[in-house]
């Protein structure tokens, strides 16, 4: 009986005993359970500083071309008749930036070619990559055996987007019926590119083309820019495109001819060009002269028959500027005999703060 005794006691002692040791496990593992999911909340969360993912550091990808300011410059041979194009570059361009693109070409007919005189037709050309409006801007002259020729011409060109633009220059003697005919020539070339804080462009449409009678001074381009800052820089660059009424022929833009035939003369013109910088009060009136220059007198003659004529202007605003409106005119003073024609094509004016 004792032995059953103890044996019926005994049960439910090791009963109360699982139950403890098995609750006991229960509760460990539930902590365990629970400082697991805090630390693994920790670890993403904001307690943790030292897990935050660190900003990256890599450098930006640099543009694929090179960013103004850029120049590219060429040479080359050139055997009449031929075209050829030089000078071959792209540039990057950053959306909603003004750039002022300008070419410089020089030429000479060299000493014991056939004729007197050479043609030579001269042509920058750029074209955003990513499309929209480009330039394309030079100028024709008659080159003169032994004279050094002179092509100056600029544009303007505003980014919608990044992207290239693609730019050339582009020579052409195509005529093979011309006593210069087998003519070998060089012709040495560059354009640049510069950035622009500001820039306006002198339209040409409703002004051009224009005759200037021998005698007469007629302001034939102008360009306005507002202004911002006292002591800023502007620059002025200008280009005209002449004819001299020596002949009919050459006078020709938009379907009729701008010389008279009653009113030819082989003895040519002599221009001068003239270009004067403003400032412009709240009336509308010049307030101030800001700068000023001449070219000296020119004088496109029968054989010449074709000139490009450039001008450049810098200075800087006064202080305390009594306008806050730049204006640059660009004139014409024709000495004759014959009269000048002024084209549209090929004539320009830019004035720009160009940037610092």
């Amino acid at each position: 009986m004792s032995g059953i005794q103890e044996s019926g006691q005994t049960g439910p002692r090791r009963g109360r005993a699982w139950l403890l040791g098995g609750g006991a496990l229960i509760l460990l593992l539930a902590v365990v359970l629970v400082v697991g999911v805090v630390g693994l909340a920790g670890r993403g969360g904001d307690g943790n500083p030292t897990s935050r993912t660190a900003p990256s550091t890599a450098a930006p990808t640099p543009p694929p071309f090179p960013a103004a300011p850029y120049a590219v410059s060429d040479e080359a041979l050139l055997t009449v008749p031929e075209e050829t194009r030089i000078a071959q570059g792209t540039f990057w361009a950053e959306a909603g930036a003004e750039y002022v693109v300008t070419m410089d070409l020089r030429s000479t007919m060299p000493e014991g070619s056939g004729g007197r005189s050479m043609y030579l037709g001269v042509t920058l050309s750029c074209s955003p990559r990513a499309g929209g409006p480009g330039i394309s801007v030079g100028g024709t002259q008659n080159m003169l055996t032994g004279e050094e020729t002179t092509y100056r011409n600029q544009g303007l060109i505003s980014m919608p987007e990044d992207g290239g633009v693609d730019c050339s220059i582009k020579l052409s003697a195509p005529y093979d019926d011309v006593a210069s005919r087998d003519t070998t020539f060089p012709a040495g070339a560059s354009w640049e590119v510069r950035r622009a804080d500001a820039a306006a462009q002198a339209p040409t449409d409703t002004v051009l083309p224009t005759t200037i009678a021998a005698g007469a001074t007629e302001d034939v381009l102008t360009a306005e820019l507002p202004i911002d800052e006292a002591g800023e820089g502007l620059e002025a660059l200008s280009s005209l495109h002449l004819t001299a009424c020596t002949g009919v022929n050459g006078s020709r833009e938009d379907g009729r001819a701008w010389c008279r035939e009653d009113a030819l003369d082989e003895g040519g013109s002599t221009v001068t060009l003239r270009a004067r910088m403003e400032l412009v009060g709240e009336d509308g009136n010049a307030c101030a002269e800001l700068a000023a220059q001449a070219l000296p007198a020119d004088r496109i003659e029968l054989h010449r028959h074709h000139r490009l004529l450039s001008l450049a202007l810098e200075t800087s605003l006064p202080e305390r500027p009594c306008g806050r409106q730049a204006r640059v005119t660009l004139a014409v003073h024709n000495d004759g005999p014959a009269p000048v024609v002024v084209h549209r094509t090929n004539s320009s004016l830019l004035l720009t703060t160009p940037a610092g």
